[in-house]
């Protein structure tokens, strides 16, 4: 596998937005119709927190952008809720007719960070508008052995099964790095028959660290391919931030981990020469397109790259 990067997209100097100021997070590449490739994206603010909006870009050449949200399309929640410091894009599902947007609800504590836990929105126009199913807690709450991190879920339904890739705390949950806190988690494995209902257990890890300077596995993207499973995932580590990897299975939950098979690493220079991170994959027609983000957790903005035939 190889990727061939085509250039940055657009970040929060790309359009005049009081709610987009900073960082630019985890796109959600979604096809409208052959026109119109809409990519769900989470743009902070000044405090960097987070709303959802899109951008809307030509299929062909994703470079073209031709349309983007005047307003957030799911905004943070009511004081209190589970999401009332920042909701962070995770990923699509058509399903029953309706489009379902899972997310990340932020919350900011006292004696650690903050807590990140799972929501749930579904739109009945095609992704022009979202009502969230989470308005006030979260599909994916804490539990014994996963109490400040159950987020960033991606789902496929087979067989009538709603299967869940999602990131939560590993060890105690938290690891020091000069006098800061930093999460630890990687990523585990749920299934359900209710897509609204994820909440009777923990998850069986299926992908872990490889050594002691790695400290996350986060947002993935999933598809099967050659009777494999294949995904792709964040890599944060204490020493270089975010990088991708890559990982086969043949059930779903018994990963091997490829990571030099990625085919994408940093640039030498500009905009992801530090950090690439929050890939996501679609395929679009013939093309394969990778959606990522660039340094320091997206600030540097979006992009993408084009899968190599060869």
């Amino acid at each position: 596998m190889k990727w061939n990067k085509k250039g940055l997209i657009c970040n929060s100097e790309t359009f005049e937005l009081s709610w987009y100021k900073k960082n630019t997070m985890v796109p959600i590449p979604y096809l409208i119709d052959e026109k119109k490739l809409r990519i769900f994206i989470t743009m902070c603010d000044e405090y960097n927190i987070g709303r959802i909006g899109y951008v809307d870009v030509n299929p062909d050449n994703p470079s073209e952008i031709f349309g983007y949200s005047k307003k957030p399309v799911i905004d943070i929640g009511e004081d209190g809720s589970f999401d009332d410091n920042g909701v962070v894009t995770a990923s699509i599902l058509e399903d029953s007719e309706k489009l379902y947007l899972f997310y990340s609800g932020y919350q900011s504590c006292v004696k650690v960070p903050y807590l990140i836990f799972g929501g749930l929105s579904v739109s009945e126009d095609n992704g022009e508008t979202f009502t969230k199913i989470s308005s006030r807690a979260p599909i994916l709450d804490r539990l014994h052995g996963e109490i400040c991190t159950r987020c960033a879920p991606y789902i496929i339904k087979e067989d009538g099964v709603y299967k869940m890739w999602y990131t939560a705390d590993c060890k105690n949950g938290w690891v020091k790095k000069n006098d800061k806190l930093m999460p630890l988690y990687d990523l585990k494995y749920l299934t359900s028959d209710d897509i609204e209902k994820w909440n009777h257990s923990a998850g069986q890890t299926v992908i872990s660290f490889n050594n002691e300077d790695e400290h996350g596995i986060a947002k993935c993207t999933l598809w099967k391919e050659d009777n494999l499973y294949k995904i792709i995932y964040s890599i944060r580590s204490l020493s270089q931030g975010y990088r991708l990897g890559y990982a086969e299975s043949n059930d779903g939950t018994d990963f091997e981990r490829m990571d030099d098979k990625v085919g994408i690493d940093v640039s030498t220079e500009g905009w992801d020469s530090e950090m690439i991170a929050f890939g996501e994959r679609i395929k679009i027609k013939d093309k394969t397109y990778l959606f990522y983000c660039g340094n320091h957790y997206g600030m540097a903005g979006m992009g993408f790259a084009e899968l190599d035939k060869g």
